[in-house]
């Protein structure tokens, strides 16, 4: 293997495989990024055996290709090697077997590499019926519904988004049993068949991590496993098994409380009230509603208290008293990109409903909590 390359578009790619590396991963190899020069340019590929990410570069954007080759590189230094070197020019050559020299004209790393013949063989397929979303659209869904996974194994299928197709209806859900995010598009065909995986949160975040607002996304979906194509990028990741909770009942069609808010002005209040909040972990704080008059407060007896009052516009005069996390509020109110929002309530203890004015399309929930 011998080839030179510009510093940015490989320290672009590595940075994207390696977000497959696994951090407890019991096969060795699989701290390796495989690197597979041939003359129509360099595949890079990390996995961890439930995550495989693999990009392409094309020949035209590699300075020069000399010898073909493969590698297998310890992903843990490689990056820090790259981002550093001095130059934006950088030479790779297999001097020996299993031995690698990244150079310049004034530095050199001699590095020693895993056995080729010792990696996992790896397929990447495809499915005779693919999905094609747009990048941006899909790069939003999983903003606005992936913070709502639960991030405890106790149940498993909740660390996951349930990502659903019936006909031309697109769903994503996530919930960790406290809040709960939904989020609905039209595609712009129909699909055949139905669809209902559950594909793993920190899988489908890290995806998010390199979309951008352009071109499209190929969805190839299978039992046991998803592959995403995006420009030259192949992302898989397992399935989680089981079938996802019907979380339908969950969301209320009547409420007794609707109260129109202006985002910025409510989250600031909430944000503030948090700073006095007992429970650090969760942020209880406590909100009133009376009339046309919406009054958000928390307390410590060991630092004080504080309150935050704002105008609203609510369809019922009824007294209400509720309390909730207010890192669950302000992690819902963050993905909602309108300046108006509604809140939908039945009773202290019944779901909080958090809704764009202006788009039926996401709703995000939250579960109130006693304080008493």
């Amino acid at each position: 293997m011998k080839f030179v390359i510009d510093k940015n578009i490989l320290l672009e790619a590595l940075t994207n495989v390696s977000r497959a590396i696994g951090t407890r991963t019991t096969i060795p190899i699989l701290n390796g990024i495989k690197m597979d020069l041939t003359l129509d340019g360099l595949s890079l590929m990390a996995s961890d055996s439930e995550l495989t990410i693999r990009e392409f570069i094309p020949e035209k954007e590699i300075k020069s290709i000399e010898n073909p080759g493969k590698v297998i590189i310890q992903s843990k230094y490689i990056l820090d090697i790259i981002r550093k070197m001095p130059t934006d020019i950088i030479y790779f050559e297999m001097e020996e077997e299993n031995k690698l020299k990244i150079y310049t004209d004034n530095n050199k790393f001699d590095l020693n590499c895993y056995d080729i013949n010792d990696y996992p063989n790896i397929t990447l397929d495809e499915s005779k019926e693919p999905i094609t979303i747009s990048a941006e659209i899909l790069k939003n869904i999983i903003n606005e519904t992936s913070y709502a996974v639960s991030t405890q194994e106790v149940r498993p299928l909740l660390t996951g988004v349930n990502l659903k197709i019936m006909g031309d209806i697109l769903e994503c859900i996530a919930t960790d049993s406290y809040r709960l995010s939904k989020k609905n598009i039209k595609l712009n065909s129909m699909i055949n068949n139905a669809i209902n995986i559950v594909i793993p949160g920190k899988s489908i975040i890290e995806l998010e991590k390199m979309l951008d607002n352009e071109d499209d996304v190929i969805m190839h979906i299978f039992t046991n496993k998803v592959l995403f194509k995006y420009r030259n990028i192949e992302f898989q990741t397992n399935l989680l098994s089981g079938t996802y909770p019907d979380t339908s009942n969950f969301i209320p069609n009547e409420f007794a409380y609707m109260i129109n808010l202006d985002l910025k002005a409510f989250n600031d209040a909430v944000d503030r009230a948090s700073l006095l909040a007992i429970n650090k972990d969760k942020n209880f704080v406590k909100v009133i509603i009376n009339n046309k008059t919406m009054v958000i407060s928390s307390s410590s007896s060991e630092i004080g208290t504080t309150e935050e009052k704002l105008n609203i516009e609510c369809s019922n005069k009824e007294k209400l008293e509720i309390a909730f996390s207010s890192r669950y509020m302000l992690e819902a109110l963050k993905v909602i990109k309108e300046e108006s929002i509604l809140l939908l309530i039945n009773s202290d203890d019944k779901p909080i409903l958090i809704k764009p004015v202006n788009d039926e399309s996401l709703v995000e929930l939250i579960l109130p909590v006693k304080t008493y």
